[in-house]
């Protein structure tokens, strides 16, 4: 794999965003750089303190981070690098693909500003955008007892096949890095909460065991197609965030991100980031 890119996001949560990241990379047999965006919410100060004592501040402030990470990373890694930036998200996703990142690590406990950025629902553009796939961690980190990959066995479309494939090979690796089981899973949508309000209409049980037997097979072929070892298979019918969110507890969740943009993005989101705001475990996303 590529090395690894340790995001700093917040001071609070960088030790266990090291500690997660040295893991990895000492498993995975590769290397790893530190990057710290450094969030420019002084801009707006500029217009009321003047340019020049605005540069003044915001460069003693990018003195202090640097100095800060130095010490950081001292004995870790000499590749690290610190950005003043408007947007956390471009600047991660660009250092990401600068550095021609394998996999980015960093903290979404809701205490810094990039976990806040990406529970707005007009500012989930990380998850999208990022060139490799994502780990999130939650605020507590626990040595996991288990990977559990959510996978959309359903939909047929060769893209989505292939972001299938790709997740489940990044669940394997983890599974096996943390030498814990793998556990696939798919959800089936259940008819009678996506249509509540047509209570008079009878879902009939034929109908969902023909459903639950196509995903059934499907992610029975789509195991035996990338020839993946998993120790428990699962087929679940409800809401994804609700059954994934409870089947993960205790341990790493990996997930597939589709990467809806624009209009569509804006109004319907995204599986994996509404899986992001119920999951209270680490997370890996892969686009």
């Amino acid at each position: 794999m590529e090395k690894l890119l340790a995001v700093i996001n917040s001071w609070e949560s960088a030790d266990q965003v090291m500690a997660r990241t040295q893991y990895l990379a000492n498993k995975m047999h590769t290397g790893f750089a530190v990057f710290r965006p450094v969030h420019g919410q002084l801009s707006e100060m500029e217009k009321y303190i003047g340019f020049d004592d605005f540069e003044r501040l915001r460069d003693q402030i990018m003195t202090e981070e640097r100095r800060l990470l130095a010490e950081f990373c001292l004995g870790k890694t000499d590749d690290f690098h610190t950005e003043w930036c408007e947007r956390v998200h471009v600047a991660v996703a660009g250092a990401a693909e600068q550095q021609g990142s394998g996999l980015v690590v960093m903290a979404a406990s809701g205490k810094g500003v990039l976990s806040s950025l990406i529970h707005r629902a007009d500012d989930w553009h990380l998850l999208r955008e990022v060139p490799c796939p994502v780990v999130m961690l939650p605020e507590t980190l626990v040595a996991p007892d288990k990977v559990v990959v959510a996978l959309d066995c359903l939909d047929e479309d060769d893209t989505h096949q292939q972001l299938a494939e790709r997740v489940l090979d990044s669940a394997s690796a983890f599974a096996k890095a943390f030498a814990v089981p793998l556990t696939a899973i798919t959800v089936m949508p259940d008819p009678a909460l996506i249509y509540a309000n047509l209570v008079s209409v009878p879902f009939d049980m034929d109908f969902q065991q023909r459903a639950r037997k196509s995903a059934e097979e499907n992610l029975q072929q789509l195991i035996a197609r990338t020839g993946v070892s998993v120790d428990h298979i699962k087929v679940e019918v409800g809401r994804i965030e609700d059954i994934v969110s409870k089947a993960a507890e205790g341990g790493i969740l990996v997930i597939g991100s589709a990467a809806n943009r624009g209009l569509k993005g804006l109004l319907l989101g995204n599986t994996a980031e509404r899986v992001l705001q119920h999951v209270q475990t680490e997370m890996l996303v892969v686009n």
